[in-house]
């Protein structure tokens, strides 16, 4: 059971900033020896959000389809996933905003965290109640699910990651 379940935002805005392919290779194969040790994985939605931008970070993501870092949701997951929809659908209007959250890989990352007690790793940053966008920290903050949400920089840190010598 992986200990971190990561957002597509991990990904599309590493490879836009700091970790970029041309700059911190040493990102991308940590990635790999991290899915190889189980510690992180995502849910087989990310993989198509990735796949949307139809550039190298898409390629990158289609290499890894089999490796083990997109994986299918579970019944457990499934049920989980049905929980956050109706916690969704119960605390923020009906508007293209809730719906596009709920459309996207998001509930699922947190779905595959609520299933096995894991963590979320997302860029996503909390927004204040009365803002009426559905953003991960948020829900996972929720009294219904009470998941930890971090971002790559913390998970990084908690995992010992070092780029220096």
């Amino acid at each position: 059971m992986p200990d971190y379940w990561l957002d597509s935002n991990v990904f599309i805005e590493g490879k836009k900033g700091p970790y970029s392919f041309d700059i911190a290779p040493r990102f991308w194969s940590l990635v790999d020896e991290l899915t190889d040790a189980g510690r992180i994985s995502c849910p087989v939605r990310v993989y198509e959000e990735l796949l949307d931008g139809q550039d190298d970070l898409s390629g990158w993501a289609k290499a890894r389809r089999p490796s083990g870092l997109f994986l299918e949701p579970s019944t457990a997951v499934q049920e989980a996933f049905r929980d956050i929809t109706a916690c969704v659908n119960a605390n923020y209007p009906a508007t293209n905003a809730t719906r596009r959250f709920l459309d996207s890989a998001d509930p699922w990352v947190i779905a595959h965290a609520v299933a096995e007690g894991s963590a979320v790793v997302t860029m996503e940053i909390a927004v204040p109640s009365n803002v009426q966008k559905v953003k991960i920290p948020n829900v996972c903050n929720h009294s219904n699910f009470n998941v930890r949400c971090v971002n790559t920089y913390q998970m990084l840190r908690e995992l010992g990651v070092s780029w220096g010598g």
